[in-house]
């Protein structure tokens, strides 16, 4: 019987999160009780004194 291989997170909340498409987040280490999440630096979402969106 074939293995089947588990979605990563990241890829479970792209699936059903329709901002995490949009920001792109990239989980770098996920575990029990603790998660790592780097997001890259877009243009298009930051505020107008040129931080990062609070939404984002």
């Amino acid at each position: 019987m074939p293995s089947e291989t588990l979605p990563s997170i990241g890829e479970m909340m792209a699936a059903s999160v329709p901002m995490v498409r949009t920001l792109k987040p990239e989980f770098t280490e996920t575990a029990v009780e603790r998660a790592v999440v780097r997001m890259p630096d877009q243009p298009d979402f930051h505020n107008h004194v040129g931080g990062p969106h609070a939404g984002a």
